[in-house]
């Protein structure tokens, strides 16, 4: 196997709220690149779509218009893995109870995307944001 991210939208993500989080994940994904990870970003104006580069790859991170039901990345810990879980932190505060968030790891797993989502917003996701 190998340590993975994972969620369930329970409503389709319309053109707004994406637009949003596409915004929202750009800004996490160039203030990583900024830090020093290298991460492919291939996102468009209607799918998010990044990874790492290249030993540092492993399974791209994605979100589309009208996404729903369950989905996931395998990181294997891969330095992107911070931007991933920035993002999953931005995703359910956007969506706010129309997504689960679950992970492979625990909360201190995720301090790196955390602070990362923390330095881009201004905004402390507190304890155990995600319940993961």
């Amino acid at each position: 196997m190998g340590y993975t991210h994972y969620w369930k939208i329970r409503e389709p993500i319309d053109a707004d709220a994406f637009t949003k989080l596409a915004k929202g994940i750009k800004q996490i994904v160039e203030t990583a690149q900024d830090a020093g990870i290298a991460i492919q970003d291939d996102s468009t104006d209607t799918i998010i779509n990044f990874n790492g580069v290249g030993a540092d790859s492993h399974e791209n991170f994605v979100l589309q218009i009208g996404d729903t039901g369950f989905d996931f990345t395998k990181t294997a810990g891969k330095p992107y893995d911070t931007a991933v879980t920035a993002s999953l932190v931005l995703l359910k505060k956007e969506l706010g109870a129309e997504v689960v968030v679950t992970s492979d790891g625990g909360w201190e797993d995720w301090e790196s995307g955390r602070l990362l989502f923390e330095t881009v917003y201004d905004e402390n996701v507190g304890v155990n944001f995600l319940g993961v």
